[in-house]
């Protein structure tokens, strides 16, 4: 292994290749020491020793078994007191958690999920209410073209952990993104949603996905931010050591009134603002009005839709991205070979005045 000569960190970091039912690299969180990577396959997470590169651990067996089709879909991760939390997501069964897995029970490869420890789930309410609103359309399919789903809620990735924004007391919060359907037809789905828990407020149990409890969590705060439509939502939410901003990594929209950027950075320092939201479907949602966040001034601005954005997404930031401070962060480099999906995290250097990185060597 090859390593940074300023931070000692390693260049790169193998997380393997997994054929079928494993899907695409989804995210990455490292421990607070820098000791060990984790990486969440679709269906499973992968735990990586960051001195060795040594693959050390794996929790498996999201998918195999479950009831539902379509089954697990593991995503966003982010590490806080020895846990790892991840996005996890049910849509056959309309069903959306956070998983939190116990670092120090992941001792092997292939450890059953259901094995007593390993891991938990917080049943996410707020998303569940949003996803299966049929609004005024009737339906709420599980499509891009459905007119249903409250905000265009296709279920959650992006999870970090941070402060409110605009919040200097030091608490810290479990912020969670929604995924949203891209769908250039309606006028409802151009913000990013965002939902804040109380980690003093944390309720979960041991999970079956063939059994699925529904114990979670109170919302603490539902947050909105306007960028204009994505598709499939934020993919990576990512606190920033250093800024204190919050990075929202998506797969680009394409309505032509926006500039559809793959990179949007959430100001830190400003707290929410009360404002009526821009939704266009009065007959369904009234004029409600919203906790609305602000994007900072980082990259190009769009004069038409008012909306900053990052053009340029370093390697594939969507599929793992992780903020290590000193502006170092380690950035996904993911896709498939021979039917096998594989996944590197490649430690990369933020120049902030240009918003662009480059491979530390």
């Amino acid at each position: 292994m090859k390593y940074d000569a300023a931070t000692g960190l390693a260049l790169e970091l193998y997380g393997g290749a997994w054929a079928k039912p494993a899907g695409h690299l989804q995210g990455a969180a490292a421990d607070d020491e820098n000791r060990y990577l984790y990486m969440s396959f679709t269906d499973r997470l992968i735990k990586v020793d960051m001195r060795t590169g040594e693959i050390v651990g794996s929790v498996t067996g999201l998918l195999a078994g479950s009831i539902y089709g379509g089954g697990a879909h593991l995503g966003d991760l982010d590490f806080r007191d020895g846990k790892v939390y991840g996005s996890l997501e049910y849509k056959a069964a309309e069903k959306f958690y956070v998983a939190v897995f116990d670092c120090d029970k992941i001792t092997g490869m292939d450890i059953d999920y259901k094995t007593p420890g390993v891991m938990t789930t917080m049943y996410m309410e707020e998303v569940v209410k949003d996803y299966t609103d049929d609004l005024d359309a009737g339906e709420h399919e599980n499509a891009v073209h459905s007119m249903g789903h409250r905000h265009g809620c296709s279920g959650i990735d992006g999870i970090t952990f941070g402060p409110l924004p605009g919040d200097d007391s030091g608490k810290s919060y479990l912020l969670l993104a929604y995924g949203v359907y891209r769908n250039d037809a309606r006028e409802d789905n151009d913000y990013q949603v965002i939902l804040a828990f109380d980690p003093d407020a944390f309720a979960g149990a041991h999970f079956d996905q063939n059994q699925p409890h529904e114990i979670g969590p109170k919302l603490y705060k539902k947050m909105f931010v306007y960028t204009g439509n994505t598709s499939y939502g934020v993919q990576n939410l990512e606190y920033d050591r250093v800024s204190g901003d919050y990075w929202m990594i998506v797969y680009a929209g394409g309505k032509a009134q926006f500039d559809n950027r793959p990179v949007y950075v959430l100001d830190g320092k400003k707290a929410p603002e009360k404002q009526l939201l821009k939704l266009g479907r009065e007959s369904v949602y009234g004029k409600p009005g919203g906790e609305v966040l602000s994007l900072k001034e980082a990259g190009t601005y769009h004069a038409q839709s008012g909306v900053w954005g990052v053009p340029q997404m370093p390697l594939t930031a969507d599929k793992g991205f992780i903020s290590l401070g000193n502006d170092y962060f380690y950035v996904a480099d993911a896709g498939k070979k021979e039917e096998k999906q594989y996944g590197f995290m490649r430690l990369m250097k933020l120049d902030r005045t240009t918003y662009t990185f480059t491979c530390a060597e």
